[in-house]
């Protein structure tokens, strides 16, 4: 991991948009892939990372300067990091790093996950970073793992016990029904936003087991689900 210096701040050529955690995932795992060393601002990587920021729909096109995102300010960006010029770039990029410490192959998978989900990402559907709490693998992934959880469970018949819990929750809240919640167990790094997932995929559990499934990690599959409570 590359250590923070004494003071961290907004790098300056970016003060208009700050990195988000999605990007620095990106921009990290740009770096690291290429041993440690930042690429150079005309390299195939920095290029195409330039292109897919200007892809996601993370910042408003309409607030966007015409400096937006460009192959040499992320270089730039993550040249200073990588020389640990931490007056000139922003807190995000530590603490993702100290995150992600010792498991660079996880930051890839994520890293890819983003990348092939682009296609995915709508910028009419994508906008509020609170649907992004509790995932550690940024708002993007967080935003389409809801959406496609709830696109493909409304179709699915939602049993009345927790399958991790085996609480009924018409037991406990006897006035307020359907309460019960679909999941999708497929792991967030693996997941296809345009693919339809059916029953095989979902279990059916409280509101509390979801929102803690939702933040364990290691992912929690449909065979092994039941260690959230261990």
């Amino acid at each position: 991991m590359l250590q923070a210096g004494k003071s961290v701040s907004r790098c300056d050529d970016m003060a208009n948009a700050s990195f988000t955690r999605d990007e620095v995932i990106l921009a990290l795992d740009v770096l690291y892939s290429n041993g440690g060393i930042t690429p150079l601002p005309g390299s195939s990587e920095i290029l195409k990372l330039s292109e897919l920021l200007h892809r996601l729909p993370i910042h408003p096109v309409a607030t966007r300067k015409k400096d937006f995102r460009t192959p040499s300010g992320i270089q730039a960006q993550i040249n200073r990091y990588q020389h640990r010029y931490s007056n000139m770039v922003g807190s995000m990029f530590y603490e993702v790093d100290a995150e992600f410490e010792n498991r660079h192959k996880e930051l890839h998978l994520i890293a890819n996950a983003i990348r092939r989900n682009a296609d995915s990402f709508d910028e009419t559907v994508f906008g509020d970073p609170l649907e992004g709490i509790g995932f550690p693998e940024g708002m993007l992934l967080g935003h389409l793992h809801r959406i496609v959880e709830t696109r493909d469970s409304a179709r699915l018949a939602v049993g009345n016990r927790c399958e991790i819990c085996q609480i009924d929750t018409t037991d406990v809240y006897p006035s307020c029904p359907r309460l019960m919640q679909s999941h999708l167990t497929v792991p967030i790094t693996e997941m296809v936003g345009k693919k339809r997932y059916g029953a095989a995929e979902f279990i059916t559990v409280c509101p509390n087991c979801h929102a803690a499934l939702h933040r364990r990690r290691p992912w929690l599959t449909k065979e092994n689900c039941g260690e959230l409570l261990r």
